[in-house]
């Protein structure tokens, strides 16, 4: 095989998993609770009626806790703001409310309540039909507050219409690719898929959960749910795609939907509301197998021990740029045997050129003595034609693990490298990275190439790669950049001898 061949075939390789994994990575069918879904049933239903608008007397009242800022509402004593003091995002849309009010018996008349308030708790009173129904708010947790319902036999409904607020508006397209919903029982069950337009989950349940990209809303069923109603939230679709125009294939798949939720029970309802971002030891603390939405997949354990890596790094050199770079001297230093050996092969295979062009020109009418000529010649020569992509494709398991670490990991949410890279999981903002990425590959291919006629391969191959990179966070192209770097120097010295 010659050299123009390989590197040939070593692109579409890479080009080939990037397809499948984008195919890999569109939201998840159900899986899990085949069984249950038969007993629980989960159905279409009608859209769940819209919020009626707020009383221009409306009163509110403000919760401050250490990490939490909660507003409610007497309209249908719901919560106008919930803010995650850490992060400074509020995952209530502006001018919505969650967890609003309504009698199913009577959903136009919102519940507009007097209220109490005690040092940890609000409570909303309604009166309806001679009958006091109590809403109380406990704020017993460090993320959230429970809700309980005292209400006779009145079917009540809790309504989260409005879904999750977009918290990412530098990129609001990526981040509702993000949204999902999720169901818990016995098993964690993904959704998303099934919600066409409305649907009912009926039965056992655990808690269920609505996601963004780098937060979760879980809510527990302590008791009295009887029903959750989910459905899918549109209207905004258009616009955040006129706002997130982007260069290359990352933001080319997934949904761009937000879904909201309706909670339905009757008599008393007791519920845990937590809303966390998605930090796989903070969900752990509460045993609830909420870690299990931040699983990720296929490569999650791989993606785990890279995290651990590089927050290990960031403990010593506190900046998270550096620590990416850092990992890619390791990744690099790991493969360097394989890495040399694949540049020796290259070497290898461009002093055979010319015998092989010799015996593919005499041998062009015998396919069959060719590929024994050809054999033989490998063999004098000591030449894996294939041990070239080695090195590469054992690499692509991390490759693929390290693109969903910095992809999804809140910890490169806003996190700062240097200069005009102020947020890591966002994409070069003046594409420095990627393009020097890919002059870099250029002067890589030219000192190794020989054959003329690869040149427009040497300049092709580089312009897809940055075509592919430029859009991606700047976490991901600064690992690349960095190993391409190195790959030149490993280059240099292994051409020269070195480190043999």
């Amino acid at each position: 095989m010659s050299d123009r061949a390989r590197t040939a075939l070593a692109f579409g390789v890479i080009i080939g998993i990037l397809l499948i994994w984008t195919f890999l990575n569109r939201p998840a069918q159900r899986t899990g609770i085949t069984e249950q879904v038969a007993e629980d049933t989960i159905t279409q239903q009608p859209a769940v009626p819209a919020e009626e608008p707020a009383p221009v007397t409306e009163d509110t009242i403000v919760i401050e806790r250490p990490r939490i800022r909660v507003v409610l509402s007497n309209y249908g004593g719901s919560v106008s703001s919930f803010y995650l003091k850490d992060y400074e995002i509020d995952i209530v849309p502006p001018g919505r409310r969650l967890f609003v009010s309504p009698l199913e018996d009577s959903q136009q008349d919102q519940l507009h309540a007097s209220y109490t308030v005690t040092d940890d708790s609000v409570t909303f009173r309604f009166t309806h039909e001679n009958s006091m129904i109590e809403k109380t708010y406990h704020f017993d947790n460090d993320h959230g507050f429970s809700i309980r319902i005292a209400s006779g036999n009145s079917a009540q409904i809790l309504n989260l219409r409005s879904g999750l607020n977009i918290t990412e508006t530098r990129n609001p397209a990526d981040d509702m690719r993000n949204f999902n919903v999720y169901v818990k029982n016995e098993k964690l069950e993904n959704v998303t898929k099934n919600i066409k337009e409305a649907f009912t989950y009926v039965g056992k349940l655990g808690w269920f959960a609505l996601r963004t990209k780098y937060f979760v809303l879980a809510v527990d069923n302590n008791a009295g749910i009887d029903t959750v109603w989910f459905y899918k939230l549109s209207e905004d679709v258009e616009a955040v795609e006129k706002t997130s125009a982007s260069f290359g294939c990352y933001y080319m798949g997934g949904a761009k939907n937000r879904y909201g939720a309706a909670i339905k029970g009757r008599g008393d309802i007791d519920i845990t509301v937590r809303l966390m971002p998605m930090d796989n030891e903070l969900l752990a603390q509460y045993n609830k197998g909420y870690e299990e939405i931040n699983s990720g997949g296929f490569w999650g354990p791989i993606s785990k021990v890279i995290m651990g890596i590089l927050n290990f790094m960031y403990s010593i050199l506190k900046n998270y740029g550096f620590a990416i770079m850092i990992f890619a001297l390791l990744i690099k230093l790991v493969f360097f045997p394989l890495s040399r050996q694949m540049i020796l092969s290259q070497h290898k295979m461009q002093l055979v050129q010319p015998e092989l062009k010799k015996i593919q020109q005499k041998y062009k009418d015998d396919p069959q003595r060719l590929n024994q000529e050809m054999m033989h010649l490998y063999k004098t020569y000591k030449v894996n034609p294939l041990s070239g992509c080695l090195p590469l494709l054992i690499q692509m398991p991390i490759f693929f693990a390290l693109f969903r670490t910095l992809t999804t990991s809140i910890e490169f949410r806003q996190a700062n490298f240097l200069f005009w890279i102020t947020d890591l999981s966002l994409k070069d903002p003046y594409y420095v990275l990627p393009i020097s990425m890919g002059v870099m590959m250029v002067v890589q291919s030219l000192t190794t190439t020989i054959d003329p006629r690869q040149r427009l391969m040497v300049i092709f191959m580089p312009i897809v790669m940055v075509w592919i990179f430029i859009g991606l966070p700047s976490g991901l192209q600064l690992y690349w950049f960095t190993y391409n770097i190195l790959t030149l120097i490993e280059h240099f010295v292994t051409k020269r001898g070195g480190l043999k």
